[in-house]
């Protein structure tokens, strides 16, 4: 199937496009809202800017894709595979992301409001200044994450893994960091007021200038 089939099969009211192979296809601007891409392989495709909003894109391999700005409010993207990929500027609030595989992804600013990550791996993901707020992070792996001057506000952090992160200047106020595993991480300027932080690791972390009541 190529791009072009997509578009006119969805315009005609199709939406179920499970396990479709667009290896490297180019859809930027297109709207796919409530699109079923599950198990679809999206390998180095181009869907910058499209509407996936409400999309379902569980088991979906979308390795290297560019998802620049684009719509993915409410998609669930859980299991995914978001390798390297670009979602910088990207819409995620409510998305579902648990399990998902987000290794060295840019995610610049992207917003991840009431986002589900539970358990997803975001290792040395770019995470500047993203909105992270009241979203679950429960036993996600955020090591060697840059989070300077992100918002992760009320959070659910609990049990996850933080090493060697960077959350300079980041806002972590109400979050649930018990148990987290903060070992190495770079706290200079961070917020953390009103955080709970029971049986956290902090052992190695740079803390001077960090804000706690």
């Amino acid at each position: 199937m190529n791009a072009d089939e997509l578009l006119k099969r969805y315009a005609a009211g199709e939406r179920n496009f499970s396990a479709a192979n667009l290896i490297g296809a180019s859809l930027s601007e297109a709207f796919l809202s409530h699109i079923c891409l599950a198990w679809a392989n999206l390998k180095d495709i181009n869907l910058a800017s499209a509407d996936l909003s409400w999309a379902n894109l569980i088991d979906a391999n979308l390795d290297s894709a560019c998802l620049l700005l684009a719509d993915l409010n409410g998609a669930d993207l859980s299991r995914a595979n978001l390798t390297r990929a670009k979602l910088t500027g990207a819409d995620l609030i409510q998305a579902k992301l648990a399990h998902a595989n987000l290794g060295d992804t840019k995610m610049i600013g992207v917003n991840l409001s009431g986002a589900n990550l539970y358990r997803a791996n975001l290792m040395e993901a770019n995470l500047i200044e993203a909105c992270l707020d009241e979203a679950d992070l429960e036993k996600a792996n955020l090591s060697e994450v840059k989070l300077r001057g992100a918002s992760l506000r009320k959070a659910n952090l609990t049990g996850a893994f933080l090493c060697e992160s960077n959350l300079e200047g980041a806002d972590l106020s109400g979050a649930n960091l018990s148990g987290a595993n903060l070992s190495g991480a770079f706290l200079c300027g961070a917020n953390l007021q009103g955080a709970k932080l029971d049986e956290a690791i902090l052992s190695g972390a740079i803390r001077f200038c960090v804000r706690q009541v």
